[in-house]
């Protein structure tokens, strides 16, 4: 038992000395250990973000930034992002949800069908779901339960003989969507082999031009899923076959279409979109925005926007557009207690390449290092976003809170001189226990090499 002590006891309570001295200072700052894991447990406030023009000349800079903010939100670990379009459609009756409905329970069972090898039955039960994801073209989001259908459609006909029709399903997946891959865990390689080369086909395949319009203008345009731009608007490059276009914009029903377009001549797309249920409201809840937005605490117009959408947050974006010049005023609102937390002003240039990242990193400065007051007085700051970089010749061309870079020529978050490494915690923390080790390894080689008690020691 003696020899256990020796051996083993000191060193394990040395190593425990250690431990601490290293990981000590290290753990005060990790979440498991302090309070600040308690807050990221919370879900992030229900936030809502609505971006309005001064005039009807400004109405598609607007919603352009309205769809730019939203993309940056919702990639935000801060909020929460309210879909105020679902939230404005509510009663609104609309068989195309019911079609969508069907036709995935329709895609769960052909699938499980095909998973038996009874492919007749999965082709009809395909089928049928294809066809209903047709009818619900404005209700199809990205797709990709219409792509999945497809796609064991595909595998379907193909293993009972017909790759005539095969083909043509993976032709359509790839149509939809150009980047789309399938499982090898589920699929063949032989399978998988006919998808590729459909998709090299497609990718050679004549392209040309479609013409997009709505009534009232100004709507966010999605081909096959995918965010295109602004009605009205021209889709260049878009291969001949079958597409998807659906049109979206505050305060009314989306609109989807089925598009068979050919090379040969110009297709056109025009949408007549109907309101929404709550069109009159939300129409009447918008014109306090056009005011005055740097009041603290707010105006009574956007809190009383916020309650009615039921959030926490609200950010409210007031837009200006003059030719290619836009000006935009962004405030982030705290309902309860009523706080303007922050307010940001940007000018941009449409035509400049670099609009989309300086409009992304407009919005994150939003936000970024924003006090979040509470009820009792204190505070907590928001997190980082990392956002899309744009390149830069000085600083007048990057958005509020950036800097240009000149080594990298991008800009970069705008951020203060640094302490010196010396002035670090970890810098301490690596000194204190580095000497730690080298004193305890000391004591311990010391305290190992002396003899065992009752032991008789030569010299010669």
């Amino acid at each position: 038992m003696a020899t256990n002590n020796k051996y083993f006891g000191f060193p394990c309570l040395s190593a425990a000395i250690i431990a601490v001295c290293i990981l000590g200072p290290a753990l005060v700052d990790f979440p498991a250990f302090s309070g600040r894991a308690l807050a990221q447990i919370d879900d992030p406030p229900p936030t809502a973000c609505v971006a309005v023009g001064t005039d009807k000349f400004s109405e598609k800079a607007a919603a352009v930034l309205n769809h730019l903010a939203r993309e940056n939100l919702n990639r935000a670990e801060d909020f929460d992002l309210v879909k105020i379009r679902q939230f404005l459609n509510e009663g609104a009756s609309d068989p195309r949800l019911d079609a969508h409905a069907k036709a995935i329970e329709l895609t769960k069972s052909g699938k499980n069908q095909y998973d038996d090898l009874e492919l007749d039955g999965a082709i009809d039960q395909l089928n049928e779901a294809i066809e209903l994801y047709q009818k619900a073209a404005g209700r199809l989001g990205d797709g990709k339960e219409y792509l999945d259908a497809l796609l064991f459609l595909g595998a379907a006909y193909i293993l009972s003989g017909d790759n005539e029709r095969g083909t043509f399903s993976f032709k359509t997946v790839a149509l939809f969507d150009k980047r789309k891959t399938i499982d090898s865990k589920v699929f063949p390689p032989s399978m998988i082999e006919i998808f590729n080369q459909v998709r090299e086909e497609v990718a050679a395949s004549p392209v040309g031009t479609v013409q997009v319009k709505s009534t009232p203008s100004a709507a966010e345009v999605y081909l096959n899923g995918v965010y295109k731009g602004i009605t009205p608007l021209t889709l260049v490059k878009v291969p001949e076959g079958t597409h998807f276009v659906r049109m979206e914009k505050d305060g009314f029903l989306p609109w989807g279409q089925r598009v068979d377009f050919y090379a040969t001549h110009e297709e056109t797309s025009e949408a007549s979109l109907q309101p929404a249920p709550q069109f009159s409201t939300f129409i009447n809840k918008t014109k306090p925005l056009l005011g005055d937005l740097d009041e603290d605490p707010p105006e009574k117009g956007p809190l009383a926007f916020g309650a009615w959408l039921r959030v926490e947050k609200f950010v409210a974006i007031k837009v200006k557009q003059r030719g290619d010049e836009v000006s935009a005023e962004a405030v982030l609102i705290q309902m309860a207690p009523p706080k303007m937390l922050s307010r940001k002003t940007a000018s941009f240039n449409l035509t400049r390449s670099n609009f989309l990242a300086r409009a992304d990193a407009f919005f994150s400065s939003l936000y970024r290092n924003v006090k979040i007051p509470t009820a009792d007085g204190d505070g907590k700051k928001g997190g980082h976003l990392a956002v899309a970089v744009a390149r830069c010749n000085s600083d007048s061309d990057c958005a509020v809170g950036e800097v240009c870079d000149g080594a990298s020529s991008r800009c970069i978050p705008y951020a203060p001189e640094a302490d010196a490494f010396y002035e670090k915690w970890w810098f301490w923390t690596i000194i204190g226990g580095g000497l730690a080790v080298a004193g305890g390894t000391a004591v311990m080689v010391w305290y190992l090499t002396q003899p065992e008690e009752g032991a008789i020691e030569f010299s010669f």
